[in-house]
C-alpha cells in the first residue's frame, strides 16, 4: 500500500470549521474571561516532509474565530498578517491503522470590541507563535478531532510585544472538515 494515498496532495485547501468552548482569556485588569469561540481555518498543503514515515507542511491560508461576551463585547481570534509563521505539520506516526500527528503553527490577533476602561476596539496580538497540536489524529482531514494548545499565549498590543496585558490559557479546539 502507498503512502501517498495517505496525504493529502499538493496545492490543495482543506476548510474546516470549529469551536472551543470555555476557553479561558486571562485579562489582566479583570481576571479570568470564559469565551465560546466559533469559526474555522483554511490550510493549503505547501510540500511533502521526507522525515519519519513522512508527512506534509501546512500553510494558513485564513483563520477566524469569534466569541460573545456580555463583558468584552465581540471577541475575535484572526490569522495575523505576518509571513514568519512556520508552516504546519501533518506528520504520518503510524501507517497500520493510519495515525497522523497534526501541529499547527499559528499567529494571531485578538481584537476586543468593549476593552476594560472603555475606548475603541483593543488589537491584540501573540508574543509568540502558537502551536495547536493534535497528537492522535485517525482521519485527515479531522472530523470532529480536539486539538489542544501546548501552552498559553500571552498576549499585548499590537506593536508593543512588551506589554503582555492578558494571555489566552487553553484553547480546546475542536475540528472538522467542512468541504
Amino acid at each position: 500500500m502507498s503512502l501517498s494515498g495517505l496525504l493529502p496532495p499538493i496545492g490543495v485547501e482543506i476548510p474546516c470549521s470549529s469551536y472551543a468552548a470555555n476557553v479561558p482569556l486571562k485579562v489582566d485588569v479583570l481576571g479570568i474571561v470564559t469565551l465560546d469561540f466559533k469559526g474555522g481555518w483554511r490550510t493549503r498543503v505547501e510540500a511533502n516532509l521526507g522525515a519519519g514515515l513522512g508527512g506534509v507542511k501546512l500553510k494558513f491560508v485564513g483563520c477566524e474565530w469569534s466569541a460573545d461576551s456580555p463583558v468584552l463585547g465581540k471577541v475575535t481570534i484572526s490569522q495575523a498578517d505576518v509571513d514568519t509563521t512556520p508552516l504546519s505539520l501533518l506528520e504520518l506516526i503510524s501507517n497500520l491503522p493510519p495515525v497522523y500527528r497534526n501541529t499547527m503553527f499559528l499567529d494571531f490577533t485578538v481584537t476586543v470590541e468593549k476593552p476594560p476602561g472603555g475606548g475603541p476596539p483593543l488589537v491584540l496580538s501573540n508574543t509568540k507563535t502558537a502551536r495547536i497540536v493534535n497528537n492522535e489524529l485517525r482521519v485527515f482531514p479531522p472530523q470532529g478531532s480536539v486539538y489542544q494548545l501546548q501552552e498559553p499565549v500571552e498576549l499585548a498590543p499590537v506593536g508593543s510585544p512588551g506589554q503582555v496585558i492578558a494571555a489566552l490559557l487553553q484553547f480546546p479546539l475542536t475540528v472538522s472538515h467542512n468541504p
